[in-house]
């Protein structure tokens, strides 16, 4: 009897070893991605389209994932560092300046960076059009940082309302932002006075990168989140937060 206990037990422990050697499946760790995003992409209750969009994203490899908000520079200067294993949405490219970090090579999004302006807006816009203008650029949005024109001079604020309320008082005459997310703050604040301008500076897909000690979830994730394009799961979200899809 107690050499059939014995075998017993010797069984359990074999069992729980090979679950913890399994893989991500058994895995206890938990991925922490950082993102500076406000509503609706992001939200402190975790009901934005990044919240939604990432937590089913990373279930389908069987990985646990935290979504912590930072402020843009320090959220990518943490995942570059390995403080925190990712970081989105940023655009293509940023491995050349951020070693650290490789990007899911399957876009999350579709970003229209556009400018808000004060009604009326008459004005076709461009990048060359922000020469010589007052600026207001959010401090870590990458692509405003390199492609606004050096002789404009630029105010940079560490929050989206700050920026909001910078054009509201007239200290801007351009607030840089993402399209979706500028026109909830404009409900939100009721700055019934701002509009885009059109066409946007710039349509780019953006990405979900992950610190390369995480490389082997690379492929996976790009896989599963084409899955979810395919399946409809990605529209549903994206409906449900957003109103519409943006990307196809």
């Amino acid at each position: 009897m107690k050499s059939i206990e014995r075998r017993g037990k010797v069984l359990i422990l074999a069992w729980l070893l090979v679950g913890c050697l399994a893989g991500p499946a058994f895995s206890l760790e938990t991925i922490r991605v950082n993102t500076s995003i406000k509503p609706p992409f992001s939200t402190l209750a975790q009901d934005g389209f990044f919240d939604l969009l990432v937590k089913e994203l990373f279930a389908r490899i069987d990985i646990q994932v935290e979504l912590i908000r930072l402020p843009a520079e320090r959220a990518l200067q943490m995942a570059d560092d390995g403080y925190s294993d990712g970081e989105i949405p940023r655009i293509g490219g940023l491995s050349e300046q951020y070693p650290n970090l490789i990007a899911v090579s399957e876009p999350v999004i579709d970003y229209n960076f556009v400018a808000f302006v004060r009604k009326p807006a008459h004005e076709r816009m461009s990048w060359q059009r922000l020469a010589g203008e007052d600026v207001g650029i959010i401090i870590g949005w990458k692509i405003y940082e390199e492609r606004v024109p050096a002789t404009a001079k630029i105010t940079r604020v560490a929050s989206p309302a700050q920026l909001l309320d910078l054009l509201s008082a007239g200290r801007i005459k351009f607030a840089l932002y993402e399209r979706y997310a500028g026109y909830h703050l404009l409900k939100e604040y009721h700055h019934n006075d701002m509009v885009e301008c059109l066409p946007p500076l710039a349509v780019r897909p953006m990405f979900l990168y992950l610190h390369k000690k995480h490389a082997a979830l690379i492929k996976p994730l790009a896989a599963a989140l084409r899955r979810m394009k395919e399946d409809g799961s990605w529209q549903r979200i994206a409906v449900q937060t957003l109103g519409s899809p943006t990307t196809k």
